[in-house]
């Protein structure tokens, strides 16, 4: 089953070894993200390496452990749905990349703690409890 992952269920994995980190480390789904992911779970080393009580280096060593389990997919291979993508995100355009690889690459669903998805017509939303009872 191949889902998007949304950062904000990668920086939940980053805070602490729960649900969200069981679920990234299974095997049991294949997560793809865009590329932009990097670049937003970056700008909140700081913050997580903070309420982790951890280190930025931790922080850093967590992420590409988590990432090896993520398939990054660039930009080149959803720009094509990136319009589509912005007509269904029209009040939550920072979602709008994950949206578009979702619709690129026909995804089962993406998973995400974030409201802003929510009554999206044709975007199957997982949420971490979901995920948990698929495992």
């Amino acid at each position: 089953m191949m889902i998007v992952i949304d950062a904000n269920a990668v920086i939940s994995a980053l805070l602490k070894n729960g649900k969200s980190r069981q679920i990234i480390v299974s095997g049991k789904f294949t997560f793809v993200a865009p590329d932009y992911i990097s670049e937003e779970v970056h700008k909140h080393k700081k913050e997580i390496a903070e309420r982790a009580g951890i280190s930025e280096g931790e922080v850093e060593l967590l992420t590409i452990l988590l990432f090896r389990r993520i398939m990054i997919v660039p930009s080149s291979e959803y720009k094509d749905k990136l319009a589509q993508a912005v007509r269904l995100m029209k009040d939550n355009l920072k979602d709008v990349p994950y949206t578009a690889c979702y619709l690129a690459l026909k995804c089962e669903g993406i998973w995400t703690n974030d409201t802003g998805f929510d009554g999206i017509y044709g975007i199957k939303v997982f949420r971490t409890g979901e995920l948990m009872r698929l495992l």
